[in-house]
């Protein structure tokens, strides 16, 4: 086994721990911004009934 073998091991491991973390970030960052402009718009909706 070489070093570049080790080295190949030690980084498709290293993916294969991460990814479900990142994946999990990835998808709350992207939630967060759903809520956000959710949230944005139902407060223009609410200012723009107001000055009706």
């Amino acid at each position: 086994m070489t070093t570049a073998d080790l080295r190949r091991i030690w980084n498709d491991s290293t993916r294969l721990f991460f990814a479900p973390l990142v994946g999990a970030v990835t998808g709350a960052v992207k939630e967060f911004q759903r809520v956000h402009r959710e949230v944005e718009l139902n407060r223009r909706r609410a200012i723009h009934q107001k000055t009706d």
